[in-house]
């Protein structure tokens, strides 16, 4: 299960973009980010990991999105086969190209896409071209059980003063990755720290350690933009290069 974006006035299949949400699943914030994609000529699928019985996105406490996020990182097996089910629904939608997939997450979902990587050459990871995490909590397995030769492109974008993964521990990543062939990147923005992409996350809502960075958001989306075009060698009307009075270069978003 899930939410489908994409524009409608074409029935033509297109590469997908699978958004994996963060620690209180789905809300406004992840339909926000798939209407943004599904505008640049993506088909933007935001998985459903908690199932539709459990409510999601504000409402949830933050009780609640503790348990669930603690429940799901101590069983990354469950964690891995949800987002799977995530990805496999996707691909299974009609306007989707089936052997174009990236998979991308923010917090809890940027964690679980590292472990999907990770875990190739899992079937589930079959046509998943790359995976991006914005501020990343500490992925459950991804620095270990890497496979030689994995062909998922990771990136990685993060705050450098994001406590959720030690700049120790980030280095001891990069270096397995490095020793196993892997395509990486990561990308660290200064004086910024968890969840810069949060939009809410300004004024009284901000804190020392979780707060929105206007320059990390648009410096990590235009990353994004550029790893898709890259990725899927595809270019529409609304997705190119030399394009910079597009919806998504402002600092609204609007």
């Amino acid at each position: 299960m899930g939410y489908l974006a994409y524009d409608n006035t074409t029935m033509v299949q297109r590469p997908a973009v699978v958004i994996i949400p963060d620690y209180d699943g789905i809300g406004p914030y992840e339909l926000w980010r798939a209407s943004l994609l599904a505008q640049l000529g993506y088909a933007a699928f935001v998985a459903d990991i908690y199932g539709v019985a459990q409510v999601q996105g504000p409402a949830l406490t933050s009780a609640q999105s503790s348990k669930l996020d603690q429940m799901y990182l101590m069983d990354p097996e469950l964690l891995l086969s949800r987002v799977g089910a995530g990805v496999a629904e996707a691909q299974m939608q009609a306007v989707v190209k089936t052997n174009a997939t990236v998979v991308i997450g923010y917090c809890f979902g940027a964690a679980a896409i590292l472990d999907l990587a990770a875990s190739w050459p899992n079937p589930i990871t079959n046509n998943v071209l790359g995976v991006m995490a914005f501020h990343a909590a500490s992925p459950p397995s991804a620095e270990i059980n890497m496979t030689m030769g994995n062909p998922i492109r990771i990136s990685v974008q993060q705050g450098f003063n994001d406590p959720s993964i030690p700049q120790a521990e980030a280095l001891m990543t990069q270096e397995m990755w490095e020793s196993m062939g892997v395509k990486w990147e990561w990308t660290w923005y200064s004086q910024t720290v968890h969840a810069y992409t949060e939009p809410d996350l300004v004024g009284p809502n901000a804190g020392s350690t979780m707060a929105y960075s206007a320059t990390a958001d648009q410096r990590s989306w235009q990353a994004l933009r550029f790893y898709l075009l890259d990725l899927f060698s595809y270019v529409t009307p609304q997705n190119q290069y030399a394009n910079t009075t597009m919806f998504d270069t402002t600092s609204s978003f609007a």
